[in-house]
């Protein structure tokens, strides 16, 4: 079968129904939806292009998109800290080299999604090879020095493995935290868990009390977005500036569009010390599954009130208010998450170095550049 695509150089150009046509087979397709694309369209155009791509077979029928865009990064963000020192003595020599400019099949984001859909009729193989020769050519275009397709499940890199016969390498991304929302409440959670892990809440909580800190959640739109100031959004900067692996900072007006696009779908959970706010977490929710998607923090308040395991802990008894089949919590304090009960899937990204120097570059460092994650120790958390 021979197909076709068309390209589109904004999310409010595109052929709607035949984008979403695609998507009803899919779910967890919030981060391919219009409104947040155009979401990231919108506050990311000045550090980012995007394109758009609605891939027909010969009847005209849509079997699958792709979203692609572009992002100057560290080629070292997944390295390891002694990596990174090795590296860093390159960096003296040549101190731009690893900050290069990546073209990547998905998103500028950190969101452990992928995008690239395709129907469950589509041939993946062609499909694949169409939009790979359309990524060699825009990425010489735009000169980048690396083309990524990021994030895949397992099951997913079923249909993806023919990139190796492509001159890519598949590597581990950061593993995504889903927590079970088999729960009544958060009340009930907290009674399945063994006295040790009850104990830790119980110490935290009464460390916050103590502190004379308290939580509001919020959900109407109007007032998440008076109360998420450009101070507030500080504390989500500070939390990407402490973060060992820094792919984007957004800009306010990400979260401000993000809230206008999805009304009543944004959850902000602030912590207060008296009339300032000191935390928060940004939240979405979209066809039964809850995404903790963006945390800040002052982190002179974080050791005398354990204010990140609190807002952990706030945000999960929010999530649990509703109707749910997934919580998923992000891609970072993997420990911590296992200790709450969270699970983890593995996830994965395909690298190609573009160019002679760029491509043997991440041959022979692959290894160092994208290391496999440490395992996170198993714990018995729940009494049954």
């Amino acid at each position: 079968m021979t197909y076709s695509y068309k390209l589109y150089h904004s999310i409010q150009e595109i052929n709607l129904q035949d984008w979403e046509r695609i998507l009803t087979q899919h779910k967890r397709k919030v981060f391919m939806d219009a409104r947040f694309l155009l979401t990231l369209e919108k506050s990311m155009s000045q550090f980012s292009k995007f394109w758009y791509l609605i891939f027909y077979d010969q009847e005209k029928n849509p079997q699958a998109c792709s979203v692609v865009s572009t992002f100057i990064t560290d080629l070292t963000i997944l390295s390891d800290k002694n990596v990174k020192k090795y590296l860093s003595l390159f960096r003296k020599l040549l101190p731009s080299f690893f900050s290069t400019k990546i073209l990547f099949c998905g998103l500028p984001i950190s969101l452990g999604q992928n995008h690239l859909i395709m129907s469950t009729e589509a041939n993946s193989g062609e499909i694949i090879n169409l939009l790979d020769n359309f990524l060699k050519k825009l990425a010489i275009k735009e000169k980048a020095n690396l083309i990524v397709y990021k994030e895949f499940n397992s099951s997913e890199c079923q249909q993806l493995d023919i990139l190796s016969n492509l001159g890519f390498s598949r590597a581990y991304s950061l593993p995504m935290n889903h927590f079970n929302p088999n729960f009544v409440d958060f009340n009930d959670y907290y009674h399945s868990l063994r006295a040790n892990y009850r104990k830790e809440i119980r110490k935290s909580r009464n460390k916050f009390k103590k502190a004379g800190f308290h939580f509001i959640d919020v959900q109407e739109s109007e007032k998440i977005l008076e109360l998420y100031t450009s101070e507030v959004h500080q504390l989500y900067e500070a939390i990407v500036d402490k973060s060992k692996t820094k792919l984007e900072i957004l800009p306010i007006t990400f979260f401000q569009e993000l809230v206008m696009n999805f009304p009543g779908q944004a959850c902000l959970t602030l912590a207060y010390n008296d009339s300032e706010i000191i935390g928060f977490m940004f939240s979405l929710y979209h066809e039964a599954i809850f995404y903790c998607l963006f945390c800040g923090l002052n982190f002179k308040f974080n050791a005398e009130s354990d204010l990140y395991f609190n807002l952990a802990y706030r945000s999960l008894e929010k999530a649990l208010t509703f109707d749910l089949l997934d919580i998923e919590v992000g891609q970072t304090a993997d420990v911590f998450k296992a200790r709450l009960g969270c699970y983890q899937k593995p996830l994965y990204i395909y690298v190609k170095g573009v160019g002679f120097v760029f491509y043997w570059l991440v041959r022979l460092l692959f290894k160092s550049l994208f290391p496999i994650p440490l395992p996170v120790p198993s714990y018995k958390v729940f009494v049954s």
